[in-house]
């Protein structure tokens, strides 16, 4: 009998990707894992045990559709994952789904926009082809919360408590930082697009605060910040668990791992089609713009003592649960 599980991991930012990786390092343990992906971050990091399907983020719509179609139609497996978007990111799953009631379809339920939903008539799309829809720490207030078939977890976490390096180790090695100074970690883990706001951020931030160290953690070098200031790291959490204080989106690894870890985020809610930011970044420190940033890193760099360095608190991390959940699909 195959014992196979295949993730649908398509969307742009690091988001979707390493939700994916989190479920699927776990569940590779025990069988094999397919990852499909168009992130452009792909080509960055480690397939963590899992086999890496990725298709080019610039392949064009109909490209992707006919990627998408041949994996699921062509390969074995006995369990299909499908991360937020209900009929595929473009709607290429709304006439392959009602192929497979042989196979258990689980859904990834983070937060999506309700006008999402309405407008493609979602609610009775899953009811009819999901089986399970697992909400990843997301809340009780999401719009399919109501289902029967939910099941709820903490966060999907791509690193446990036990295996993060030491904070001195991580400063010294990865952040290149020596002095025991107070860190501020700009992370630009949102749409390339983006990656220029972020890298005037950390510029702003290294020349107002001198004695701080500043570092951006991003695939990319940014063009509007100097190069020693840059980092390059996979996964995030690593280096996010080494800072004082985090400046970056409100995207679902970003605010949940700082969470995890027990570093403040200061949070901008970016702009996205289907996530909502907005609701996600109260779980922070909130500010509209960059300057308010700025404001807001100084009044937190006042309550910190540098000369501390405390250990990241222990944490729960979702994906072994959804792993027991969904092999009982």
């Amino acid at each position: 009998m195959t014992n196979e599980w295949l993730i649908y991991a398509l969307g742009g930012g690091w988001g979707h990707l390493t939700r994916a990786l989190s479920l699927g390092r776990i569940a590779a343990t025990q069988r094999k894992v397919r990852i499909i992906t168009n992130s452009p971050y792909a080509q960055y990091i480690g397939n963590e045990g899992c086999l890496i399907h990725w298709i080019p983020d610039n392949a064009g719509f109909t490209k992707t559709c006919i990627y998408v179609r041949e994996i699921l139609l062509n390969n074995h497996y006995n369990r299909l994952i499908i991360d937020t978007f209900p009929r595929g990111l473009g709607g290429e799953l709304a006439d392959i789904l009602p192929q497979l009631h042989h196979i258990p379809r689980i859904l990834i339920h983070r937060d999506i926009n309700p006008r999402y939903i309405t407008a493609k008539q979602l609610r009775p799309f899953v009811v009819e082809n999901f089986d399970l829809v697992m909400v990843p720490g997301e809340g009780e207030d999401l719009p399919f919360c109501d289902l029967p078939s939910v099941q709820h977890t903490a966060p999907w976490l791509i690193r446990n408590d036990w295996e993060l390096p030491e904070r001195v180790i991580m400063r010294s090695h990865i952040l290149r930082i020596t002095e025991p100074v107070k860190t501020i970690l700009v992370c630009a883990a949102g749409q390339t697009s983006e990656l220029s706001f972020f890298g005037q951020l950390a510029l702003r931030l290294h020349l107002n605060f001198p004695d701080c160290a500043v570092r951006i953690l991003a695939a990319n070098c940014p063009a509007e910040c100097p190069e020693a200031l840059w980092v390059s790291h996979h996964p995030g959490i690593e280096c996010l668990a080494a800072a004082d204080i985090v400046v970056g989106g409100a995207g679902y690894n970003t605010v949940y791992e700082c969470a995890s870890v027990g570093v403040p985020l200061v949070g901008l809610a970016f702009p996205r089609l289907y996530d909502r930011q907005e609701k996600r970044v109260s779980k922070g420190y909130w500010v509209p713009d960059m300057e308010e940033a700025i404001t807001t890193v100084s009044t937190l760099l006042d309550q910190i003592e540098p000369t501390k360095q405390p250990s990241v608190p222990s944490y729960v991390n979702g994906a072994f649960q959804a792993v027991h959940q969904i092999e009982k699909a």
